[in-house]
C-alpha cells in the first residue's frame, strides 16, 4: 500500500496541480492533506474545490478552522490579518463549506504493528474548537514534546502547520513534519509517499511547478495583506 500525504497548499493551485499530475505517474492507493489548503495565497477556493474534485482526504488545517468558526479562536491572528480572514471568509462558497464541516480533525490507520496518524498539528484538546497544541511545543517548551509524543501513542505521527519539514524519534515513535508544499520561495514543492509492506518506509519527493505562472497570478489579484503574504511566505516582491 501506498498513500501520499502533503500539506499546507495555502493558495498555490499551480503546486497542487502539479502534485496531482506528479502522483499519477505513482502507483498510489490513497491521498491524504494535512490541512491549509486554503489562505494566504490567491487561490483558495480553487484549490479546496480541486481537493473536493480528487476525492482527497483532508483533515482540518487552523485556517479551515478559521473559516468554519471565526478566527477569534485562534489567540495568534493579530488584528491586521483579520481583514484577509474575512476575504477568505468570503471566497468560499457553499459547496466548500459543506465540505469542510465533514473533515476530520486527524486520520488514523493501523497497518500490521504499526499505527499512523495524520493530523495538521499536534491535539491538545479535540473537543475545543481549536484544538492544537502552541508551536512553542517544538521550540521553547521542546522539553514537553517527548512526553506528548509517547501520550499520543501513535508509531508515526504526520503532521504540517511548520512550514519546515522535520522529524523527531522518541522511544521508536516518529513525529514527521511533512513540510508545506504551498508556501515555498523558490519553483519546487514536495509531497511524501509513505510505503506500507513489510516495514513503513517513507520517501520525499520534490519536483518543479510554473512558479512563474503562480507569480503572474498573486500580481494580478488584489487581496489583504497581499504584498507582505507575498514577501513572506512565497518570496515574492510586490
Amino acid at each position: 500500500m501506498r498513500i501520499v500525504v502533503f500539506s499546507d497548499i495555502h493558495g498555490n493551485l499551480e503546486a497542487l496541480e502539479t502534485i496531482l499530475e506528479d502522483i499519477k505517474n505513482e502507483n498510489i492507493d490513497d491521498i491524504i492533506c494535512l490541512g491549509d489548503v486554503i489562505g494566504l495565497g490567491p487561490q483558495s477556493k480553487e484549490c479546496l474545490d480541486l481537493i473536493i474534485e480528487n476525492k482527497i482526504k483532508l483533515v482540518l488545517g487552523n485556517h479551515e478552522l478559521c473559516y468554519l468558526f471565526g478566527f477569534n479562536i485562534d489567540c495568534t491572528v493579530d488584528t491586521s490579518q483579520i481583514e484577509h480572514y474575512k476575504y477568505i471568509e468570503n471566497s468560499l462558497g457553499e459547496k466548500e463549506k459543506e465540505f469542510l464541516e465533514k473533515c476530520p480533525l486527524f486520520i488514523e490507520c493501523k497497518y500490521n504493528d504499526n499505527k499512523l496518524l495524520f493530523n495538521h498539528f499536534l491535539i491538545k484538546d479535540k473537543n475545543i474548537k481549536y484544538p492544537f497544541y502552541s508551536t512553542t511545543l517544538l521550540t521553547v517548551l521542546k522539553d514537553s514534546l517527548n512526553d506528548v509524543i509517547k501520550r499520543i501513542g501513535a508509531d508515526y505521527i504526520f503532521i504540517g502547520h511548520e512550514h519546515n519539514a522535520f522529524t523527531i524519534e522518541v522511544d521508536d515513535k516518529k513525529l514527521i513534519d511533512v513540510g508545506s508544499s504551498g508556501c515555498v520561495k523558490g519553483n519546487i514543492t514536495n509531497y511524501t509517499i509513505i510505503e506500507l509492506d513489510n516495514s513503513v518506509e517513507i520517501l520525499k519527493k520534490v519536483i518543479t511547478y510554473e512558479k512563474e505562472k503562480f507569480e503572474e497570478i498573486i500580481k494580478e489579484k488584489d487581496y489583504p495583506e497581499r504584498k507582505q503574504i507575498a514577501s513572506k511566505f512565497f518570496g515574492i516582491e510586490l
